[in-house]
């Protein structure tokens, strides 16, 4: 698996991290606009992941109720 083939739990662990980095000791306004670009862009790639597994779920629900 490569750097960029992460599963949703280590994108999610990532987004827990990037999140908890607001509430954090290490937190400064100069970072802040980074870090949120850098999680709102980490969730996007979560949904659209999870969308497409729902439909890949759809899909073979159909298929099984066909059967």
């Amino acid at each position: 698996m490569s750097k960029q083939d992460k599963t949703i739990q280590e994108k999610m662990r990532e987004l827990d991290a990037l999140v908890a980095w607001f509430d954090g000791e290490e937190f400064n306004l100069e970072e802040a606009m980074g870090v949120y670009k850098k999680a709102e862009a980490l969730a996007e790639s979560i949904e659209k992941e999870l969308a497409e597994y729902k439909n890949e779920i759809i899909v073979l629900k159909k298929k099984f109720d066909q059967v």
